[in-house]
């Protein structure tokens, strides 16, 4: 063989000496990681970081998400109060559908946390969740260390409850029920309306009932299911009335149906107590801050009326009634801020644990 002919088969060796180690490892690497390794390498190496406060660590590009979307799909990571609809999936998803009402799947354990960013709703910021058992590739817990704030878990039992702690068995229940607030979306299990109820009474079995999502007509499911499962042992109701239920075309979306319908519930389960909780948005609590010019909510409507009328119709028909409006009010004069009722919030409409403790005094002042 001539030198020419040598140097080439020589350089050929040599190549697939590279290609097909390079060629196994892509393929232990993607069965390990469910992402490629070139994928992987190409943005460690080239990938620019987006140009950002290192003191804030926030998102300032989509880029950034969208360059990990096969990731965060591959790996049943959801993301909430995004446009990323191509992640939602059945492993994912925390609630299903089951004759016709929306309910939160049973035996659940999630983590879930918030991301610094302000690209879509500064006060609704993307949230991300996931299994908690899973272990994901180090690109995704690399940026999810950078960028979320306060992971937390939500887990359900065999009846698709969110469970309340410290866990206590006892023959008088009391259901807090309600959509995602009365779930207490992004608060650890331990934070929760149910859980820091059951901390202040060990007599009573408190049951969370909350359903992220829920329409009031799934609440009402939720309610009644909850009733065949309790069957005489429900002592008391509380209801999270989020303002988003109110509608002039779903059923119980109006303050009159709602209302008859939790009287009647009342009468036919025997509950000693129902109490109605309004929870508004921050929009309707601090609008001096948050109705900004440009935003997406800054013409949130202002259910002044409905809210009146709900508010009017639960203490004619023997509910106790808490407008949590007025605690953002007292936590407003006590701090003396605009900014302090923000506090009380998560996002734009869930509570946070400290809105929790502030609340508890005035439902024991309902006692």
């Amino acid at each position: 063989m001539h030198g020419p002919a040598k140097r080439f088969a020589f350089a050929a060796l040599a190549l697939l000496g590279l290609v097909v180690p390079y060629v196994l490892a892509e393929g232990v690497y993607s069965i390990a990681r469910r992402t490629s390794l070139s994928d992987a390498l190409y943005r460690e190496w080239f990938v620019e970081p987006t140009a950002q406060d290192p003191s804030t660590q926030m998102i300032t590009s989509v880029g950034e998400i969208k360059a990990l979307l096969p990731l965060l799909k591959a790996n049943a990571v959801g993301l909430g109060n995004s446009p990323f609809v191509e992640l939602e999936s059945e492993e994912a998803a925390i609630n299903r559908t089951e004759n016709g009402c929306l309910v939160q799947k049973p035996n659940l354990r999630k983590t879930m946390a918030y991301l610094r960013s302000n690209l879509f709703n500064p006060f609704d910021q993307v949230t991300y969740f996931h299994d908690a058992t899973r272990q994901l590739p180090p690109e995704l817990e690399r940026f999810f260390d950078r960028y979320g704030f306060r992971r937390v878990h939500l887990t359900t039992n065999e009846h698709g409850e969110r469970v309340t702690l410290p866990l206590v068995q006892a023959a008088a229940k009391i259901l807090v029920a309600g959509d995602s607030v009365a779930n207490g979306v992004m608060l650890d299990d331990s934070e929760t309306l149910s859980s820091q109820l059951q901390a202040r009474d060990p007599h009573h079995q408190y049951v969370n009932l909350g359903i992220a999502r829920a329409k009031a007509a799934d609440i009402v499911c939720a309610l009644e299911q909850a009733a065949a499962r309790y069957r005489g042992e429900i002592r008391e109701l509380i209801y999270v009335f989020c303002e988003n239920d109110f509608s002039s075309s779903e059923p119980y979306g109006q303050p009159e149906d709602l209302i008859a319908w939790l009287a009647r519930f009342r009468d036919r389960e025997q509950i000693d107590r129902v109490l109605l909780l309004y929870v508004p948005y921050i929009y309707n609590v601090v609008p001096e801050v948050t109705r900004i010019p440009g935003h997406s909510h800054r013409d949130f409507p202002t259910y002044r009326d409905e809210k009146q009328r709900q508010l009017t119709l639960a203490g004619q028909a023997g509910f106790a009634a808490i407008d949590f409006l007025a605690v953002a009010n007292a936590q407003r004069q006590a701090v003396g801020s605009q900014f302090a009722p923000l506090a009380l919030y998560v996002d734009h409409t869930h509570l946070s644990k400290l809105g929790v403790e502030l609340l508890l005094p005035r439902l024991a002042g309902q006692g």
